[in-house]
């Protein structure tokens, strides 16, 4: 019936057989046969016929005006179909803590959109670990952290280096440690906040981080610490606003936490050091929109002295 309705189209909208056959790439007696099958179909007169041509009838052009409704809506959906199509095709998962979003891939994710206005975006904020895992299982696409240790028995997972970042702790403006250059011991006389929920649930990701951990919590006075345990940069945050608790996060983060009035502590020695970059599936190599997501992290990091070369 549709192609009926689409012959019927050509017909009326030239009102001459002859050429809506040529139109439709049909032979003349076909096309007029198939008016005069939608005739009967319908039940109506479409067509006045005369030795000078056709004209349509009252019924005729009732259907043109329909018909011609039904066609737009039939090429709206299919370029619908089309677009989502290629949106589902070009689909970009990523996934990222909350200090590397507010640092730099908000901003990438924008210029991303601009060279793929169709595609569909989605991120996942959380743990390093629990990021690794959806990683691995092909859940996201992309995913930005710190170099996990122990990783290399999944040989298709390449990590890409970013950036060296180092770690400060963080307070509230008012904290009694602001008064003096902190040692380990003094800041393992406070509660810490640790934004690493999660750990156990996924350790079997790694071999050799748990040993690592430890000595590095051991160094810290950390171990058997942390009494607030959250994947929640906004409960952390509310947490260090509202307690004399401390966080060690990035320090790239400094001037976003000092309009929270959360500022760094003035350390004797350097806390913690990492490598940040971008993990990819070796086979996601050949997929465009991981690949200039990424050209797009290195420009940016390249050009921001924040994240580059101190705050």
């Amino acid at each position: 019936m549709f192609k009926l309705m689409i012959q019927f189209i050509q017909v009326a909208k030239t009102q001459n057989v002859t050429q809506a056959a040529n139109n439709l790439c049909l032979s003349q007696p076909t096309l007029s046969h198939n008016m005069q099958k939608l005739e009967e179909k319908l039940g109506s007169k479409l067509f006045n016929r005369n030795s000078k041509g056709i004209t349509l009838t009252s019924s005729g052009e009732l259907l043109y005006e329909q018909a011609k409704m039904m066609q737009n809506l039939y090429e709206n959906t299919l370029n619908k179909l089309e677009k989502n199509k290629l949106r589902h095709q070009t689909e970009l998962k990523i996934g990222c803590g909350d200090a590397w979003w507010h640092l730099f891939i908000r901003d990438c994710v924008q210029g991303f959109r601009d060279s793929y206005p169709h595609s569909n975006i989605s991120v996942d904020v959380g743990n390093h670990l629990q990021l690794m895992n959806l990683l691995l299982s092909d859940e996201i696409s992309i995913f930005v952290g710190h170099e996990i240790l122990g990783l290399a028995q999944y040989e298709d997972i390449l990590f890409h280096p970013l950036f060296q970042c180092s770690e400060e702790v963080y307070v509230r403006k008012g904290h009694p440690l602001l008064e003096i250059t902190c040692s380990n011991e003094d800041i393992a006389r406070f509660p810490s906040v640790d934004l690493g929920a999660a750990k156990k649930r996924f350790s079997h990701l790694v071999q050799q981080q748990s040993e690592e951990l430890t000595t590095f919590q051991k160094r810290h006075y950390l171990q058997e610490k942390v009494i607030y345990n959250t994947n929640s940069l906004l409960t952390a945050i509310d947490l260090l606003q509202n307690s004399d608790a401390i966080l060690p996060y990035p320090m790239n983060m400094r001037s976003y936490f000092n309009t929270l009035d959360i500022v760094p502590l003035k350390m004797k020695e350097c806390f913690s050091n990492a490598t940040i970059g971008a993990y990819l599936h070796k086979d996601k190599l050949q997929n465009k929109q991981s690949i200039d997501l990424l050209e797009q992290f290195k420009a940016l990091i390249k050009n921001n002295p924040q994240i580059n070369g101190g705050v």
